[in-house]
């Protein structure tokens, strides 16, 4: 019998159903996994405002520990979350269940050392700059990170908070094309799972989501 696997979403949704559905494809063989989907009740304006700032912290967390138990006393043997930005909250909330969390940073981190990478462009949400998420786990690898300037980070804001609605947005698209090209990156990290909406993952790019795919398949 596979592991029965807990997804935390609803960050958003439509990025958890892809997660869902892409892990059922990848983890599918004989016999489909188990799995626990708990969504998030988010409130919309604050998500927007947790994502350029950092602001409803707290609220934030509670909905996350609350959406985590869940998952526990649904039978989940370990718990997954497709969102970069709340990983803030990972250090505590892994220490405050009796079930291991997947830390999608670290899993990322990881994947640029396997590739042999020593300069990457990182393309997130500006709370998860914020935190140095990628910052401080890229680092203890000696590896280099180039970040957009504030101008176009805050545009990068924009695009993602509003990718439920334009999800195949020729201006987004090309706005995130125009980014790297700036950049003169070779290598890219989408650390934002919603980004995977706009932007294919190649030999260059490294897509979160889809590496907390393949690693979460590999767990069951």
């Amino acid at each position: 019998m596979p592991k029965t696997i807990g997804i935390l979403g609803g960050l958003g949704p439509q990025t958890t159903s892809h997660f869902y559905l892409d892990l059922i494809r990848a983890a599918t063989h004989e016999s489909r996994p188990p799995v626990c989907i708990w969504s998030l009740p988010l409130n919309i304006r604050k998500e927007a405002e947790f994502i350029a700032s950092g602001k409803h912290r707290d609220h934030f967390f509670q909905l996350m520990h609350d959406g985590a138990l869940r998952l526990a006393r649904a039978g989940s043997q370990f718990i997954v979350i497709p969102c970069n930005t709340v990983h803030e909250f990972h250090p505590i909330l892994a220490g405050l269940l009796d079930i291991p969390v997947v830390n999608l940073i670290e899993i990322v981190a990881q994947e640029v050392v396997k590739r042999g990478w020593g300069k990457i462009f990182l393309l997130a949400t500006s709370r998860t700059i914020q935190t140095k998420l990628y910052q401080h786990a890229l680092e203890k690898k000696s590896i280099e990170i180039c970040l957009p300037d504030s101008e176009d980070q805050q545009k990068l804001d924009f695009l993602i908070q509003g990718l439920l609605g334009e999800r195949m947005s020729q201006k987004h698209q090309k706005f995130v094309a125009s980014l790297i090209e700036q950049s003169g990156a070779e290598h890219i990290i989408l650390g934002c799972t919603d980004l995977q909406l706009v932007f294919t993952p190649s030999e260059n790019v490294i897509d979160s989501m889809q590496t907390l795919v393949l690693h979460t398949a590999g767990l069951i």
